[in-house]
């Protein structure tokens, strides 16, 4: 079958930088579906999930189209199964798997806490669970919409997180019919051995076993006992999930915080993706950040020196502006008063106040000095 669109990769992730591989994003389905409005498409699907609200978008674009047929293939988990649930129609290719499941947010402390500071983290992460639980609701209406489930169905499916074969999800009412398209069972053997190779390393997922002769059917089609195989294996991977991802997160943590403290040798992670620190390695962590505590000080202490030398200069300079307003008003008045001009009298009846042209004369000299400050 000819596809007009692939959803593949991580959801809301243009370009996956840990794994090469390229993934979808919301506003490319809604480029896509704006470029076909009216038209009936057809989509493949065939993701290991990704962000909770790039998903959420592309449900709502497809849903509004009004005329989408979603296909999954392969292995299609989490963000990248609820997004199929708006299409007007849903099916799953034999052999392929869809996993559904509660959604999850990571969770880093790397550092000591008091009782206080613990009170804290436990009011943060109890509002983040809240948080999940909310969003839980959301997706489990998706499922419900579709299925005609009730909401506390869809959740407890989601509970479970286990793989859903093709009939597993027709039974539970997630798609509209199973299609047996032998190009498109080719593919989905394809799509699963990509999934399976590429991101179980990131992902904490174990290889998933291929399908042997003995595991299909008189038509060729995988037995019950074949996704048994896979249940148990993501059973296992999802009961350790959180642990992994946390435990990669930190030691990236780590590296990127040894590097921005220009501390590069000898820190390595040990072959079981744990860290230790030998003596040396702690002295030398504690020497940088106990020098760079100092710089911080220093220049905090050279920044307050420098505000309180420009304080200074600003009452200085408005104590020099009120000098000048007065000078000026001295001035001003001065020139009003008698004695401001010298009048010619007779010899013999010249009188000068000698006292009057002193004080005129220090006025003006003043004024002066002022004015050119």
């Amino acid at each position: 079958m000819e596809y007009q669109f692939i959803i593949s990769g991580e959801i809301g992730v243009a370009y996956d930088w840990w794994t090469g591989q390229k993934g979808t994003t919301a506003k490319e389905v809604r480029d896509f579906l704006a470029a076909h409005k009216d038209e009936e498409v057809h989509i493949a699907v065939s993701s290991p999930g990704g962000y909770v609200d790039a998903g959420l978008e592309i449900y709502q674009l497809v849903k509004d189209h009004g005329k989408v047929h979603m296909h999954i293939l392969g292995m299609t988990a989490s963000a990248a199964t609820f997004l199929t649930m708006g299409a007007q129609s849903v099916d799953m290719v034999d052999g392929s798997l869809m996993l559904i499941h509660n959604a999850s947010t990571a969770v880093m402390e790397w550092q000591s806490a008091n009782k206080k500071q613990l009170d804290e983290i436990i009011a943060k992460y109890q509002k983040e669970r809240e948080d999940l639980n909310t969003i839980d609701k959301v997706i489990a209406s998706l499922y419900a919409k579709k299925s005609g489930k009730s909401l506390e169905e869809c959740m407890a499916k989601m509970d479970k997180e286990a793989w859903l074969s093709p009939q597993d999800a027709l039974d539970f009412g997630l798609i509209d019919c199973i299609r047996d398209d032998k190009e498109d069972a080719s593919r989905t053997k394809n799509l699963r051995n990509f999934f399976s190779n590429n991101y179980s390393k990131e992902l904490g997922l174990p290889p998933f076993p291929s399908v042997p002769s003995t595991s299909t059917d008189e038509n060729g089609n995988p037995t019950k006992s074949f996704f048994q195989k896979p249940v148990e294996a993501v059973t296992s991977w999802l009961r350790n999930k959180s642990a992994k991802k946390q435990n990669n997160s930190m030691i990236k943590i780590f590296l990127n915080v040894m590097t921005l403290l220009a501390i590069t040798d000898g820190f390595k992670p040990n072959e079981d993706d744990s860290i230790s620190l030998s003596q040396d390695q702690m002295k030398k962590v504690d020497d940088r950040l106990g020098a760079l505590e100092k710089e911080v000080t220093d220049e905090r202490n050279a920044k307050n020196a420098l505000q309180q030398q420009l304080d200074d200069a600003n009452q200085k300079l408005k104590k020099a502006q009120d000098d000048l307003t007065t000078a000026n008003e001295t001035i001003q008045n001065l020139k009003g008063a008698p004695g401001d001009t010298t009048h010619q009298q007779p010899a013999d009846n010249e009188t000068h106040d000698d006292n009057d042209s002193k004080f005129l004369a220090e006025a003006r000299a003043s004024y002066e000095r002022i004015k050119d400050l």
